[in-house]
């Protein structure tokens, strides 16, 4: 850190000088932002008028994780890999190669855990219950390892890291908290998981009270296996609708006109920071193919929802279920994320949003792709 300010030093005196008078020439948008959604202009945050960086954002990241029957070995992956993305966010790698690293670390991160279990309303359906943790954070471990019994998230509903913390109890509290169970509802929302967790549960009086900082950069980061089945019509959770819906392993897919449109999860997200839209990240480890994403953080989400292998078509070997996007040995199979892909479509649009494929064996590159995605985000580098 002494050498990063060390670094930036003649860029404060400058601003210093400027009096903060801009000299019409920054290429800034109205909005405060440069035309590719990077180095901003918030001024009084943590950017000295888009000519450096002067402190990273807090970071508030939320994980958005499947607890459903598919999820064991996703969650394994998950966790073991956890401290790749602690160790990019915390050690900032030098790209450059000039032996100085190329972004501030993260000095005060909070990250809260919620389930894609929000319950299917009024309906009785095998595996779910009427209302799922609706958002809430994970407070308690729910694993099955005796070494996480009693394990919790301490004084608040989510797990706090400061720089000089202890990175390795870091990762060990969040293996206890991250190891789910696969327990929960096989009719995952976790569109809606994530805006009741940011939102409405995150109101006044609410047990997510205070984990979203006024000052923060917000992250979400979906791992699922499956598509959003986040309602409009809560009738499509109905047993009885069988033979006009269809199977459940086919019934979201199948039927788009009653689940939520995809726009309004956009819109409460960016809503999250109002006129600081790319102080919001949103990724996913999610159903999209090996070979369609080459590289998260520079992606056609536009063309990869065109790719054949993300469309829904029902599996003629498996009748009542959809053919896969991608299939690893070791983790499975996982059907095409199409809903999740197009929120992060929307975000990456702005540099701010990336879809990998759950279908690897290692996680390690995805964990590494979305500490880049945050990283970038919190700090724009000295010009």
């Amino acid at each position: 850190m002494k050498r990063w300010l060390a670094r930036i030093a003649p860029v404060l005196v400058l601003v210093a000088c400027s009096g903060g008078e801009g000299d019409g020439d920054s290429g800034a948008g109205a909005d405060g932002s440069t035309g590719d959604g990077g180095a901003r202009r918030d001024a009084g945050l943590s950017f000295d008028g888009g000519l450096g960086c002067v402190a990273a954002l807090p970071v508030d990241l939320l994980f958005v994780i499947d607890d459903s029957d598919s999820m064991s070995e996703e969650q394994a992956n998950l966790i073991s890999n956890f401290p790749e993305l602690i160790e990019v966010l915390t050690t900032p790698p030098d790209d450059d190669g000039d032996g100085e690293p190329d972004l501030p670390p993260v000095e005060d991160l909070r990250i809260g855990l919620v389930s894609t279990n929000m319950g299917v309303g009024p309906y009785t359906v095998v595996g779910c219950d009427a209302t799922g943790d609706q958002g809430a954070l994970i407070t308690s471990s729910r694993s099955v390892d005796p070494m996480c019994a009693g394990v919790t998230t301490g004084a608040h509903p989510w797990l706090e890291f400061h720089l000089g913390d202890d990175v390795d109890a870091l990762s060990q509290t969040f293996r206890c908290m991250a190891a789910l169970g696969t327990g929960g509802c096989g009719l995952e929302r976790q569109l809606d998981s994530a805006r009741a967790a940011l939102v409405d549960r995150a109101a006044a009086g609410e047990p997510n009270e205070g984990f979203i900082r006024g000052d923060s950069l917000v992250g979400i980061l979906f791992v699922t296996d499956e598509d959003d089945c986040s309602a409009a019509d809560d009738s499509i959770y109905d047993p009885a609708a069988g033979g006009t819906l269809g199977p459940y392993g086919v019934r979201c897919a199948e039927n788009p006109s009653l689940l939520t449109p995809v726009r309004e999860y956009v819109d409460a997200f960016q809503n999250l920071r109002l006129d600081r839209h790319n102080d919001v990240v949103v990724a996913a480890i999610t159903g999209v193919p090996f070979s369609a994403v080459a590289d998260p953080l520079d992606e056609d989400y536009d063309a990869l929802l065109l790719d054949s292998r993300m469309q829904f078509r029902r599996d003629p070997g498996r009748p009542g279920q959809l053919e896969p996007a991608c299939t690893t040995m070791f983790t499975g199979s996982a059907i095409p994320a199409r809903r999740i892909v197009e929120v992060v479509g929307a975000f990456a649009e702005t540099r701010d949003g990336l879809a990998t494929t759950i279908c690897e064996n290692d996680l390690r590159p995805a964990m590494n792709a979305v500490a880049r995605l945050v990283a970038r985000r919190i700090c724009p580098p000295p010009i």
